[in-house]
């Protein structure tokens, strides 16, 4: 399989650096994105090279870089909350730096992108336009990164119209990087997001045709289809039970059942492990769904039973809705009608926070992102 365009080019970059710092600031780069391809071990071992010999020489901006590749490590160890400490170091080394210009823009943009992961929209939209301003036409890295948090920001606020430019600037620059793990990554998240909205739609609206809504799922089937044949295409292993998770996901929507429990089965533990315990309340609820449809109602009480459990820990607004609306329909399925309408109850008063944040965001980007063309950034 062919090495990916972003890596040849920092190879070669390495190669011909002018000086030991410089290649050996690239060299972190390069771990950062073995990071981000999944290659964890290589690239911790180049990790704990290169800081060994931070130790004995220290380097502003190599602490600087090294900080980011640790910081892309641990979060695509297990999408981790936590990684967002060392990407707030190099964010701090590299800014009001020149030389390091291009750091600062990434490291904003990634900043950006745990923002939102963390719910501080405010921050969110102030560190995408950061991004954007600090960047130079040639930091194409920073800016794929910072159009995706603002497509992705615009397609969770269900301004799908909006969305798409930016989707498409952070394509652009990707190819222009030749990083063909951003492509995976966009893939990724527009795929999670339409899967979200089609499952929304499902649970929520009844205005709509039953067809539209099987197109919707449909499509999300395709999207979830399509990003596992492309990393599997450009080898990226990264987080591998999301692709298996979202495919359950939709099964559950489309009422493939036996399809779906193999998937939960097979990869539910390692989703955990990956870092998609926010998610267990909606895992648990579709399972338990699954499950009382295979005519096994004893499992789906006690998968209902763990999702309600699921549901006392830190869990999105969104997910939160859609898991107590499935919860909703597995209770009233196993005859507990009080349970059934306690979380509906529950489903519609989250489904109601989630419009009114959808709102916010939009209004937050709406500002920040005020001047900018995303077919010019």
């Amino acid at each position: 399989m062919a090495r990916s365009r972003l890596m040849v080019k920092l190879d070669a970059a390495i190669a011909a650096a002018l000086n030991p710092v410089e290649a050996k600031c690239l060299r972190a780069e390069r771990a950062g994105l073995l990071a981000r391809q999944g290659q964890l071990e290589a690239a911790m071992a180049v990790i704990d090279e290169l800081a060994t010999q931070l130790a004995w020489q220290p380097s502003t901006p190599l602490r600087a870089w090294l900080a980011l590749a640790e910081g892309l490590h641990g979060y695509y160890s297990a999408l981790g909350r936590d990684a967002r400490v060392s990407i707030e170091q190099a964010y701090d080394l590299a800014r009001g730096q020149a030389p390091l210009q291009r750091l600062h823009a990434l490291a904003a943009a990634w900043l950006a992108n745990m923002a939102f992961a963390n719910g501080d929209m405010p921050r969110m939209a102030a560190l995408t336009r950061e991004a954007f301003d600090i960047a130079l036409p040639a930091h194409h890295g920073a800016r794929a990164r910072a159009a995706l948090v603002a497509g992705y920001a615009y397609h969770f606020s269900s301004d799908n119209a909006r969305a798409q430019p930016w989707y498409e600037a952070s394509r652009r620059h990707a190819i222009a990087e030749g990083d063909e793990t951003h492509l995976s990554a966009l893939m990724h998240n527009q795929a999670w997001m339409r899967a979200s909205q089609a499952r929304l739609t499902l649970l929520f609206e009844t205005a709509g045709s039953a067809a539209t809504q099987g197109d919707a799922v449909r499509h999300a089937l395709m999207g979830a289809e399509s990003i596992g044949h492309y990393d599997a295409g450009v080898g990226t292993a990264s987080l591998g039970s999301l692709v298996p998770m979202l495919r359950a996901q939709v099964l559950t929507a489309q009422g493939q059942w036996a399809e779906a429990l193999a998937l939960f089965e097979n990869y539910f533990d390692a989703a955990l492990s990956d870092g998609l315990t926010r998610m267990a309340p909606c895992l648990l609820a579709d399972r338990a769904w699954c499950e009382w449809h295979s005519g096994q109602p004893r499992k789906a009480k006690a998968l209902a039973a763990a999702a309600e459990m699921a549901l006392a820990q830190p869990c999105d607004i969104d997910d939160r809705a859609t898991a107590a609306a499935r919860l909703a329909q597995v209770c009233a399925a196993l005859g507990d009608a009080a349970a059934a309408q306690r979380h509906r109850a529950s489903a519609l008063t989250h489904h109601a926070a989630h419009r009114e944040q959808q709102q916010r965001i939009m209004a937050l980007l709406d500002q920040a992102l005020v001047g900018l063309d995303p077919a010019r950034v």
